[in-house]
């Protein structure tokens, strides 16, 4: 009997563990936000390990303790790392050739873990199924050749979502807006229509609005919900167009969804309803010129936490956005303007602390997710900045925080 409970416990224990992991880009729900029972706000920050890495934006995972990275070193090579979250160690790499040069070097997407399996997708649009314990390669499918997508100016940017033991990726061209693979082999099992004509680095989320799964992807000028068993689509919305667009639209409701952007595009809500059997999207409501440009807004307690600086307002001191909090009507509650400014820093949410990564001083910054006012309650310098353009997303898991900027990517432990 003892030895039943001792081993129970042991399982307990290494379910809770696993069930933190931050397994995709935005973490396990893929909306930036987790929730940790035993979460405390720092009093310090230790460095457990520091790797060099190429330049780029490409965020770490986390899966059963190991770290997985798709690092660009060069213009020739990407490469998928694989890491020991507590030691450092790496445990393997797959290199395979991808010469490109882009605007802005470097690596774009986070990798997806599910089963036993690492997704990737490269700036030249390979996508790779690897064995997330060996490396090895199970499949390879590339965007360009397979599904006639062009490069946008800064190379491929969206990560793998798996559902339903579906691998979905976004090639956004004239022959398919979303496609469906096969997870173990990579085999095609359905495309969807084009969604819009221009580029995007947007990955694909999946929502349940009017009590139906959809799969929702945006374009530069069009955004569709898609059914996720077959690929046919339910609804798109062609009246907001960004020059580039980067941040996934956020669920609200089960009738609303949030959609941002940056290059003073705005933000805007969308509200559904459903007449005879077809769903219909309609403006809710429209923030003009102002949005989140890079990262994913976050929704606690009916109220938006966003970084809502861009390229237009950086250049205007006076205009300076900062983290900012919205209610659901689109009234701007408060923001920090240029304390702090964050740049284009990356947040996320655990429990009710906001961590925000500042994209320009390297500083990683927790508050309270508190409409009423913006209440910092710690924050370190932890990155050089090397570069600036510290943009790439947060990973965290079990008290451990992985971050990067231009030329390094550090494992931190909660003190």
């Amino acid at each position: 009997m003892l030895f039943l409970r001792v081993s129970i416990l042991i399982l307990l224990s290494c379910i809770s563990s696993f069930a933190l992991d931050w397994p995709q880009l935005l973490g396990p729900n893929r909306n930036g936000s987790i929730q940790d029972p035993t979460f405390k706000v720092p009093s310090g920050l230790s460095e457990v390990w520091t790797k060099d890495v190429g330049e780029g934006f490409g965020g770490a995972v986390v899966s059963e303790s190991l770290v997985y990275t798709l690092d660009r070193p060069d213009d020739d090579f990407d490469v998928v790392k694989c890491w020991d979250l507590k030691s450092g160690q790496e445990k393997w790499q797959h290199k395979y050739s991808s010469e490109a040069r882009f605007g802005f070097n470097g690596s774009r997407s986070a990798p997806t873990i599910f089963s036993n399996f690492v997704y990737t997708v490269g700036v030249l649009g390979y996508v790779t199924c690897l064995n997330k314990k060996t490396g090895k390669l199970i499949w390879q499918r590339n965007l360009k050749d397979d599904w006639q997508a062009e490069a946008p100016p800064w190379g491929f940017g969206s990560s793998v979502l798996i559902h339903d033991n579906k691998c979905i990726i976004a090639p956004l061209s004239n022959k398919a807006g979303l496609v469906a693979l096969d997870y173990k082999t990579g085999k095609t099992l359905w495309e969807s229509k084009p969604i819009g004509t221009a580029p995007g680095y947007s990955s694909p989320v999946i929502h349940t609005l009017l009590n139906k799964e959809m799969l929702i992807q945006m374009s530069g000028d069009a955004i569709a919900g898609v059914n996720p068993k077959n690929g046919s689509e339910y609804w798109r919305w062609e009246e907001y167009t960004v020059k580039r667009t980067i941040p996934a639209p956020v669920k609200i409701s089960s009738n609303k969804l949030f959609i941002t952007g940056g290059y003073e595009s705005g933000s805007v809500m969308l509200r559904f309803s459903e007449e005879n059997g077809k769903v219909k999207p309609e403006l809710d409501f429209l923030i003009e010129k102002k949005g989140a440009q890079v990262h994913v807004p976050i929704l606690k307690d009916n109220y938006l936490y966003a970084n809502f600086n861009e390229n237009d307002n950086l250049k205007k001191r006076a205009d300076k956005q900062g983290l900012t909090c919205l209610d659901l009507k689109g009234n701007i509650i408060w923001n920090t303007g240029e304390k702090p400014n964050l740049n284009r820093g990356n947040i996320i949410l655990i429990n009710n602390t906001i961590v925000a990564l500042d994209g320009d001083t390297g500083e990683l910054i927790f508050s309270e997710a508190n409409h009423l006012k913006y209440k910092e309650l710690y924050r370190k310098k932890v990155l050089e900045g090397i570069g600036k353009n510290i943009w790439a997303p947060i990973c965290y898991t079990n008290g451990y925080f992985i971050i990067r900027d231009q030329k390094q990517m550090k494992c931190l432990k909660v003190d």
